[in-house]
């Protein structure tokens, strides 16, 4: 059975605290749960941005 890739990514703001730890703990577990997903695995990517700059928000999201 050959595995199949998703990549997932967030922005978050750069003052968002603890916001990526838990997205990355989130990923991880997904990916290693087996039940939910028996032949795929989850990548991902998190970038950081300006408080207050939904400009850059955009930029980054495509």
């Amino acid at each position: 059975i050959s595995e199949k890739y998703s990549a997932f990514s967030a922005i978050f703001e750069e003052n968002a605290g603890r916001d990526d730890e838990i997205f990355q703990l989130a990923i991880s577990d997904l990916s290693l749960n087996d039940d939910i997903l028996q032949s795929e695995k989850i990548t991902h990517s998190v970038k950081f941005i300006e408080a207050n700059n939904p400009f850059q928000a955009v930029q980054e999201g495509k």
